[in-house]
């Protein structure tokens, strides 16, 4: 079987990559058939970023060149406009700096709120029976009560999120 698949040349924490196509039995940087293009993921423009024969590369996929998943999503970068590819590379770092920012912020306020909570309650229903009658303190017990069952669940959402 023919694969196009990528080839990694370049230094140590440098990677630079051709697409070739080569049989699936030889090694990954072993002999290959034909060079498509080349791709360097640390290049700061999409025009030395990817560069890749697409006339070659329809013509070994219409001869039945199978591409691998890493070649295939390349293949698609490369068939989009200019335009389409600085939409989509603006939308993937901004959903990574959005992640970013959940994590961080999430971590320390969930610890925080798991921790605190238990004695803002015990603070909040303290002041409340003192100072208020008792018909105002039954109120906001159901509250608690509430607020009680949410605290459990995360917890053992995190749990689970740990052990994975």
């Amino acid at each position: 079987m023919i694969k196009i698949r990528l080839q990694r040349h370049g230094a140590r924490h440098a990677p630079f990559y051709r697409v070739v196509v080569a049989p699936s039995t030889v090694r990954r940087d072993g002999r290959f058939i034909e060079v498509l293009g080349t791709y360097n993921p640390q290049a700061h423009t999409r025009s030395e970023e990817l560069k890749l024969k697409m006339d070659r590369i329809d013509h070994w996929l219409g001869v039945g060149a199978q591409p691998t998943d890493t070649a295939k999503s390349l293949i698609r970068q490369g068939r989009l406009s200019p335009e389409e590819w600085m939409e989509r590379a603006e939308k993937k770092t901004a959903a990574k700096l959005a992640r970013a920012k959940n994590k961080k912020s999430e971590a320390p306020v969930m610890e925080e709120t798991a921790e605190e909570a238990p004695a803002e309650e015990a603070k909040s229903e303290e002041p409340a029976a003192e100072e208020a009658p008792a018909e105002e303190a039954k109120p906001e017990e159901p509250a608690a009560e509430e607020a009680k069952p949410e605290e459990p669940a995360e917890e053992g959402e995190k749990k689970e999120d740990e052990s994975k």
